[in-house]
């Protein structure tokens, strides 16, 4: 697994990545993935560049998260 990288110029300050952890942790526990599981480190790669893009709210990145592992269950079930 690569390792994760920005995929902007926009810069990531420690309450923004207070933010995305709590809601990154929040995925996980759901989910029951490891941090370092492969759909965690889809997930956060997906959360971040969803921050970036200006979703910054705790519970719409919460919601997308979601709405993306439900997005990629359905189509690993296909």
């Amino acid at each position: 697994m690569r390792p994760l990288q920005a995929s902007s110029d926009v810069p990531l300050f420690p309450e923004d990545l207070d933010t995305l952890q709590r809601v990154f942790d929040r995925l996980c526990n759901e989910h029951r993935w490891s941090r370092d599981s492969a759909p965690a480190q889809r997930y956060g790669r997906m959360l971040i560049e969803a921050y970036q893009a200006g979703t910054t709210n705790e519970l719409h990145l919460l919601m997308a998260g979601r709405s993306f592992v439900r997005s990629r269950e359905a189509r690993s079930t296909v």
